[in-house]
């Protein structure tokens, strides 16, 4: 190669390196392998079907959802009456378990006051629903039927076998009997102590499995009535309360009651007698609710239905939550 090329060769070297430097490499997107083994050695979460999980915040989802339910605000239920319309009172505390809604106190007059201690002392609801599709017509027969000379009747050795529990204070909810509708002593309230006698003095309502009093003086003992609770749960400062009542067949039942002459009149006024405290109690609840079978209030194949007329008077009171 001549000397005079050598110049222009080294120049031209020169200009093609400068170039290069002057071109910079975007950094890559990803890291080489090796690298990424390195950055974290922790196994890679999987199901037993072996499908990638997502990370999560430890305890994320729960706190939401727990800080969510402790918003929901706690009710009260006050439930009356006779017949069985009654069982309606597992289908409704059923379906609000199922939701979570907090029940802070259940007020209970008459039949559902039975449910409402299995409620309060068993440990399911799916107990409740099991030990109120076992109970018969004889089971409520031998409560109510009054013997002469007696106030109250005899607890059935199944009611018995099932609520084992011996003092109301037991009860997970509390749950407080009203006892009404007697004979020989003013209404009567109970929260604690031993329960089997208010059961057995709120079951006996007249015209189901013993009549009406036969005299007319007695009258005006007959009649110091509380169908539901629902003042006596405002007097314990309850918000908000939800009142059900299961008398409606009952009420019919009794109206086209056979009577001798004697009775009808008894009987009319002790049936005036419920429909008035029944609207007077109704009208201080927040929330007011009906359940109707159209059916005999000692017809027992009816219990299923009256448990799925419970659930849908639920999903009213869940209605009327939401709106608040």
């Amino acid at each position: 190669m001549s000397a005079r090329k050598l110049p222009f060769l080294f120049c031209f070297y020169l200009i093609l390196s400068l170039s290069a430097c002057a071109i910079k490499r975007p950094t890559p997107d990803f890291k080489p392998f090796q690298d990424l083994e390195n950055v974290d050695s922790s196994p890679v979460q999987t199901d037993s079907d072996t499908r990638m999980e997502f990370p999560i915040t430890p305890g994320a989802a729960a706190g939401n959802s727990e800080s969510s339910f402790a918003k929901k605000p706690g009710i009260t239920l006050v439930l009356g009456g006779a017949g069985v319309a009654s069982f309606a009172t597992v289908g409704l505390l059923k379906r609000l378990k199922k939701e979570g809604v907090k029940i802070d106190l259940i007020v209970a007059t008459g039949w559902p006051a039975v449910f409402a201690l299995g409620y309060g002392f068993f440990k399911s609801v799916h107990d409740l629903e099991w030990f109120a599709m076992r109970l018969q017509s004889e089971d409520f027969e031998k409560a109510c039927k009054l013997k002469k000379g007696e106030d109250e009747g005899e607890l059935s050795k199944l009611i018995e076998s099932f609520l084992k529990k011996k003092d109301l204070r037991d009860s997970q909810t509390p749950v407080i009997l009203v006892v009404g509708n007697t004979e020989k002593e003013k209404q009567g309230v109970f929260d604690s102590g031993e329960w089997v006698e208010p059961i057995l003095k709120t079951l006996a309502v007249p015209g189901l499995y013993r009549s009406f009093p036969e005299q007319e003086s007695s009258s005006l003992q007959a009649f110091d009535l509380q169908a539901l609770g629902v003042s006596e749960a405002k007097k314990r400062g309850a918000y908000p309360v939800f009142a059900v009542q299961m008398y409606s067949d009952y009420i019919g039942f009794s109206k086209s009651a056979k009577e001798s002459p004697k009775k009808p009149t008894i009987r009319n006024v002790f049936l005036a007698s419920l429909r008035k405290n029944i609207r007077e109690e109704l009208a201080q609840a927040e929330g007011a609710f009906q359940v109707e079978l159209k059916a005999s209030p000692l017809d027992f194949s009816q219990k299923r239905a009256a448990i799925l007329a419970g659930s849908v008077q639920a999903a009213q009171i869940l209605k009327r939550i939401g709106q608040k």
